[in-house]
């Protein structure tokens, strides 16, 4: 591959290093438990969120032109009309039924199997247990009621399944029941809220970025973000650095909330905002 010219790409190599860097770790942390497709239709929607608001500031008081859209996103406006008209557009994904239900091929096949007639006990109206192959109403047809990607097999959605512990094969009777129709992407409630409050971390620390990169031009003051490592840590000490790290970010913590404490209101009112400051470890094996 062509390394970039030196002169004229620098900055833009540091740049897209940094968000390379960023994606590959956020992706390492969502594979199986979001597929590249759903993560895709979100970052495209988002984009193109931010970018008509970022427009807005830019002339208030004016409705953005879809041609000044389509230079800052890249985007031809045909693209642009069917994303600004989708349901999703301005709406949290988060708050979206049909996202939610399929944001992995594994999810799609247990909302079909849990919500679709054909897949229920016509007495109880439950999620039936289905041959593994055949004609419908079996596994097999499931499969291809609620996936359109091809070349996936009826084999490696079962294994998913299963290790998922969402699904247990009948070997004698060649037929799969469904026992756990819930989607836990991180395994357990405890490693859920684990990821929620890591995430909201990250979202802060790229807020704090975003505020210290404007802040020269807006005159604020930027806030304060600083990091300690070494490249050079010996992997038989970092058991013993761990526990140093942590008693001290104990302290640090206790001291935190000491602080920031006094200057919580009462009562919710729209004239707050969120403040406070994120404490972690981290450690980082060589590339590979």
């Amino acid at each position: 591959m062509k390394r970039p010219d030196s002169s004229s790409l620098a900055d833009i190599a540091i740049l897209t290093r940094a968000v390379e860097n960023v994606f590959r770790k956020l992706i390492r942390l969502l594979i199986g438990k979001m597929s590249l497709k759903k993560l895709q239709e979100m970052i495209q929607v988002i984009f193109v969120e931010e970018a008509e608001a970022s427009l807005k500031l830019e002339y208030p008081g004016k409705n953005v032109a879809l041609s000044n859209l389509a230079v800052v996103t890249g985007i031809d406006t045909r693209t642009l009309v069917r994303i600004k008209a989708s349901d999703e557009y301005q709406k949290p994904f988060h708050e979206e039924k049909r996202f939610l239900s399929a944001i992995t091929p594994e999810c799609s096949v247990l909302d079909v199997w849990e919500s679709h007639s054909k897949y229920a006990d016509p007495e109880s109206g439950t999620p039936m247990a289905l041959a593994i192959k055949g004609p419908e109403p079996s596994f097999e047809s499931l499969i291809a009621d609620s996936n359109s990607t091809r070349g996936v097999t009826v084999k490696s959605f079962l294994q998913r399944l299963q290790a998922s512990k969402s699904v247990i094969v009948n070997k004698s009777e060649n037929s799969v029941q469904l026992i756990d129709k819930r989607y836990t992407p991180f395994g357990s409630e405890d490693h859920t809220e684990q990821a929620r409050v890591g995430m909201a971390a990250v979202g802060n620390l790229v807020d704090t970025i975003t505020h210290n990169l404007s802040a020269p031009l807006t005159g604020d003051e930027a806030f304060y973000q600083r990091g300690c490592w070494t490249h050079r840590l010996d992997k038989n000490d970092r058991v013993r650095l761990r526990r140093m790290v942590k008693k001290f970010l104990l302290k640090s913590d206790e001291k935190a909330r000491q602080i920031i404490k006094p200057f919580e209101q009462a009562a919710a009112s729209k004239d707050q905002l969120t403040a406070g400051v994120s404490l972690f470890y981290f450690e980082e094996e060589s590339p590979r």
